[in-house]
């Protein structure tokens, strides 16, 4: 009995160990992923916005070129004239792309951008209208006015500032989820550019073109 006994209380010290050790790997494991939660958290809760007012919406370069943000110093400020000079295209695409050449600077619009340009906006005004702060698609995206246009970053617009690229973005009132602009800048001048844009994905329709509602 004493050689039996040795042995269970040796299978049983054993089996303890082993479930300690299992317990202590749960442990860490939910650690780690409250941390990272919390961390996440808090990036969030640090995560940086601007919102601009605008009074009148601009509808060749000369205006755009006369608002404060034209002086392409905040790339925040230079998203937020993509938004305004991308509403007028339904009104006037040949001006809307002069406004967007002078936003892109040192390389202007690419045909394939000119032609997506007039594939996703043609007849849909309502679609970049919905990057207006109280815009919903109840009130068929009609903003208030002024004018606002809110830009945000988040955890990885940075990744690639040592690079000169800075990648923020904009809540469509229309879609779940907010859309990229990404920005580079000129190193001579300090002034921020548009490089790529993705902002004229669908977007849920307004009321009055709902034929469900």
């Amino acid at each position: 009995m004493g050689l039996l006994d040795n042995l269970l209380n040796k299978a049983g010290a054993e089996l303890s160990n082993m479930i300690s050790s299992e317990s202590r790997k749960t442990v860490s494991k939910l650690k780690n992923g409250a941390e990272k939660l919390t961390d996440q958290a808090v990036k969030e809760i640090k995560r940086k916005k601007q919102s601009f007012t605008f009074t009148k919406l601009p509808e060749n370069v000369a205006e755009l070129k006369a608002l404060p943000q034209a002086n392409l110093q905040d790339p925040f400020g230079v998203a937020a004239l993509v938004i305004l000079a991308m509403n007028n295209y339904c009104k006037d695409a040949s001006k809307t792309i002069e406004m967007m050449n002078f936003l892109k600077g040192p390389s202007p619009m690419a045909q394939l951008e000119i032609s997506r340009l007039k594939d996703q906006l043609t007849g849909k005004d309502y679609l970049m209208r919905s990057y207006f702060d109280g815009t919903t698609p109840e009130n068929n995206y009609k903003p208030t006015e002024p004018y606002s246009v809110t830009v945000f970053d988040n955890a990885h617009s940075y990744d690639n500032k040592d690079q000169g690229y800075v990648t923020l973005w904009i809540k469509s009132s229309g879609a779940d989820s907010e859309r990229q602009v990404r920005l580079r800048k000129k190193g001579s001048t300090g002034e921020w550019f548009l490089y790529e844009e993705y902002l004229t994905m669908g977007i849920r329709v307004p009321k009055e073109q709902d034929a469900w509602a």
